[in-house]
């Protein structure tokens, strides 16, 4: 039987979870399932702590160590690629899998792209729902859409 391993990650989505509020997370696409990490504070700034404590241990400077640490949000997610999806389960409370098996409806949607009157383009939030027979889980993420439609498709078939 193949290990599992992980395959990519989508970073920073957000589970909606009412009109206006959403929890923060990563999914994790494995070759088996798609782990929805749910993001904590804790981890992240106990993540930050270990980032700024390596820039003082490399001899970098306040500034360096600052940026290091301010750096967390956008590279967070890259932790999830070196670490045993078991792992990632244990994590953070609320974390959990989807297995494909049990998706009954996919759907991934590009958010609308739009330009403002000065021609700056803006885009929307991608948009993924995952319909399972308990839940209709919808998802919103920015980044690269070709990025994660290659995971899904992975997982689940052609989206």
């Amino acid at each position: 039987m193949e290990k599992e391993k992980v395959l990519g990650v989508i970073p920073n989505a957000g589970l909606k979870k009412g009109l206006f509020k959403s929890d923060s997370c990563n999914l994790v696409v494995t070759n088996k399932r798609v782990i929805v990490a749910k993001f904590s504070k804790d981890v992240y700034k106990k993540e930050a702590r270990e980032r700024t404590e390596k820039a003082k241990q490399e001899g970098r400077g306040r500034f360096k160590q600052f940026l290091s640490s301010a750096s967390t949000m956008m590279t967070f997610y890259k932790r999830y690629l070196d670490m045993l999806p078991e792992d990632i389960l244990k994590e953070t409370p609320g974390t959990f899998a989807i297995e494909p098996g049990t998706v009954v409806k996919i759907q991934l949607r590009e958010g609308r792209l739009y330009s403002d009157e000065d021609g700056f383009e803006q885009q929307n939030p991608h948009s993924l729902l995952i319909v399972t027979p308990k839940a209709k889980l919808q998802f919103h993420f920015s980044g690269d859409i070709r990025n994660a439609r290659n995971l899904l498709s992975g997982l689940f078939g052609r989206i």
